[in-house]
Order: structure tokens, then sequence, then C-alpha cells
């Protein structure tokens, strides 16, 4: 029997749960969880973007987009407006406090990303190519 502990899609599951784990601290006293800083990155990217074009962008699927969206407009970080050209599109903008937090949580990722590029060295090329390929490879 082949101990399951050493398959790649386990080390995959072990190293995602860390990652999670450090970015839920880093992301902790900004009041919002990873997937939220998703959404305004993705906003001050593209301010304006509809629902389903943030979902693509930040890979969080429509179900979970919504009540996602719904806490950062409680929270008045985002407001929606409907599309003057399309009444069914609902278009989404950063307040000046969700900008403001948009690149907060900008910065605490890109400090992330340096502590992960600067572990991998001379790896992060193929680290990264081996990633695609995986996922392709799920596509």
């Amino acid at each position: 029997m082949k101990d399951f502990t050493k398959f790649t899609c386990f080390a995959m599951r072990v190293t995602m749960k860390k990652l999670e784990k450090h970015l839920a601290e880093r992301f902790e006293g900004l009041g919002i969880n990873i997937l939220q800083s998703f959404i305004l990155i993705s906003l001050m990217e593209k301010d304006g973007s509809t629902l389903t074009e943030v979902s693509n962008r930040a890979m969080i699927e429509n179900s979970s987009l919504t009540t996602l969206v719904d806490r950062l407009e409680r929270d008045g970080l985002v407001v929606r407006r409907m599309d003057g050209q399309d009444r069914r599109a609902i278009r989404l903008y950063l307040t000046e406090s969700g900008n403001a937090l948009a690149e907060k949580a900008l910065q605490a990722l890109a400090e992330f990303n340096w502590h992960l590029k600067n572990r991998l060295g001379g790896l992060e090329d193929p680290f990264l190519k081996g990633l695609s390929a995986v996922s392709e490879s799920l596509d």
C-alpha cells in the first residue's frame, strides 16, 4: 500500500494550508480575508469591473463572490452601480477607504511574495513552470 502523504497532491494541499494560514495572519489586522483582498486589488487595477470580470480575475466562484462583495459593501469599501449601457450588469467601484485598504493589501501580498521568492531562490522559474503545468493539466 502506498503512503498517500508522499503523493504530490497531498504535499500541494499541505503547502496551500500553510500559505492560507500565513496570509490570514497578515490580513487579520486589515479586517479582510485573502479573497476580499483579491477583489479589492482587482478593482484597484480595473475599477468599475463587473462581478463576472472580478470573479474571473480573482478566481472566485460567483456564489462566493456575492457574499464577499456584500460584506465589502457593508463595510464601505466598495459600491455597486448599475451599468449605464447594460442594465443587467452591475459594476463594482472602490470607495476611497476601499482603495486605501487595497493598497495595504497589495503591499502585504508583495511582501509575502518576496518572502516566497527569497525562499525559492534560483528554483522560482522551474517551480512556477511546474505549477503552470499542473494547473493546465487540470483544465
